[in-house]
């Protein structure tokens, strides 16, 4: 039987889990972790929001320190709603950010933060 730890986890266990709001609401579902390549700490998590069966998704880079995880739903918890998440910044599967960018990376940093 596999011990499972509540310090680490992997990433398969971490994307396609859904984000939840600080109202409980279902806000979409991790697609992808960003690691910092040198510093090999989760820089992101994007989240998937709206949609229909993945078309017309938008994307968000979240800090992983901007969510937690909240058992009781085996999903993750954004102290953001609804309305909140779609004023972030946002971008789209065909047009991905460059992470590396410092300007992003405040920006990101200043909205979650």
């Amino acid at each position: 039987m596999e011990e499972i730890s509540c310090e680490v986890v992997r990433s398969k266990d971490v994307i396609g889990k859904s984000v939840f709001g600080n109202d409980n609401e279902n806000l979409g579902k991790i697609e992808e972790v960003v690691l910092d390549k040198n510093g090999g700490q989760v820089r992101y998590v994007v989240l998937s929001f709206g949609g229909f069966l993945g078309i017309g998704d938008t994307l968000y880079a979240m800090p992983w320190k901007s969510i937690s995880y909240d058992t009781e739903k085996d999903g993750f918890k954004l102290m953001f709603n609804k309305e909140k998440l779609r004023a972030a910044p946002s971008f789209n599967k065909e047009h991905w950010p460059n992470f590396a960018d410092d300007t992003f990376n405040k920006n990101i940093s200043n909205y979650y933060f």
